[in-house]
């Protein structure tokens, strides 16, 4: 691997918390982009100390500040002084990208918005991420993963089945999301400027990720008598799960059943199903899916995975085995292309999930560090903006910075 990355060169300025903003500068800190991390005297990021009782802490190691910071650099300083507010915009002049998950509202109070920013660096890109978007009435509005994204995006109604109590959201699946859908932006940016010269404001919300991954379904809402739940889980039965004797589920996918009906057939034993009229095509198999669906179940129900598997992995079609979180974590597939890599944090190895991209061969991070300590980085930093020793220490004494 090289030990460059095709953000390397790039510095980027985060003023952001918790999972979302950050999620998405850590993917560029991955592929080479310097990200420095800005933190509050005294508190830091919250996300360092809160503790939800899910278990996101191993021993000592905060695993979700290890997954959305690794890689970074710490400067803590207070914002609401002048002084920590200046030796920010120092920094700001030297970097390509400012990052921030803060409200307007509080950006404004810090005097941080948009044309502050550009005043001092008229080519950096300013990027930012809410819950809600940045105009109408609900752009100051306090969102979370499970607020703006889950809720109001309409993925807790798409997940939950009429009658049952609200499918709650998986630990910062929305956050994980928007931060994909950030970082692409912030992309953008860095390649119109390269083309322009020119900054850009690049943005987006947990709503609006939410609208983009439910987009077939709201799109398809348009349409007269359109449901979000069919009345029947096996409409289509050769695109559902079925178990096996052993409680395993095997997920067909058959989303174009023409070329692969003959071999299902085959290879549950069922040749006689080839022609029979009742499954003869899509049309046919819909109008007669509850039936289908059991004979599928049936016969798939008979054995053991164990049974099936060779089967099935010797037929060249869609499907898959539904698997657990715990079997994701040892999948030789996801190991070959580099989607979980182990690292070295506090003395012992932690494994961590790559970004959502392969560059030039590799997904995981060019050069892979622990997250930083609060202010770990905060007097190297000042120091290249220019600040003496002797300025550093006095700014230390009345808390300025940490």
């Amino acid at each position: 691997m090289t030990a460059t990355g095709v953000f390397s060169g790039v510095r980027i300025i985060e003023l952001a918390q918790f999972v979302f903003v950050p999620g998405a500068s850590v993917l560029l800190a991955d592929q080479g982009a310097e990200v420095i991390k800005i933190e509050t005297p005294g508190l830091g990021d919250p996300y360092r100390t809160l503790k939800v009782g899910d278990g996101r802490e191993v021993g000592a190691t905060n695993l979700a500040m290890e997954q959305n910071n690794r890689g970074k650099k710490s400067i803590a300083l207070d914002l609401k002084s002048d002084e920590g507010r200046e030796a920010l915009l120092k920094l700001i002049e030297t970097a390509d990208v400012f990052i921030t998950s803060l409200r307007p509202k509080a950006l404004r109070a810090l005097r941080l918005d948009v044309e502050d920013v550009q005043a001092r660096n008229p080519r950096i890109i300013y990027a930012r991420g809410n819950g809600y978007g940045f105009r109408g009435a609900e752009a100051d509005k306090a969102g979370f993963d499970a607020s703006a994204f889950w809720a109001r995006g309409g993925l807790s109604h798409a997940f939950t089945l009429p009658g049952n109590a609200p499918t709650p959201p998986r630990a910062a699946f929305g956050d994980h999301s928007s931060a994909t859908s950030l970082a692409f932006a912030i992309a953008g940016g860095l390649y119109k400027r390269s083309v322009t010269g020119e900054g850009s404001v690049v943005e987006t919300s947990l709503l609006q990720t939410a609208t983009w991954i439910l987009s077939s379904d709201i799109t398809y809402s348009q349409v007269p008598g359109y449901k979000i739940h069919g009345e029947s889980s096996n409409r289509f039965p050769l695109m559902s799960g079925y178990r096996t004797k052993d409680d395993r589920i095997i997920q067909l996918m058959l989303l174009d059943p023409r070329p692969h009906w003959p071999s299902l057939c085959k290879l549950l034993g069922a040749d006689e199903w080839i022609d029979d009229a009742r499954f003869a095509d899509n049309s046919a198999r819909q109008t007669n899916c509850d039936e289908l669906a059991a004979l599928i179940g049936d016969r798939i129900s008979a054995r053991d995975w164990a049974e099936w598997e060779p089967i099935f992995y010797a037929w060249d079609a869609p499907w898959e085995l539904i698997r657990t979180i715990f079997d994701v974590t040892v999948d030789p597939q996801a190991h070959a292309n580099e989607m979980l890599f182990t690292m070295d944090v506090n003395g012992a190895p932690v494994q961590l999930v790559s970004g959502p991209a392969t560059f030039d061969g590799h997904a995981k991070p060019i050069d892979p560090k622990p997250s930083p300590g609060m202010g770990e980085h905060t007097d190297a930093l000042l120091t290249e903006v220019g600040y003496s020793a002797d300025k550093i220490a006095d700014m230390k004494s009345r808390r300025t910075i940490q």
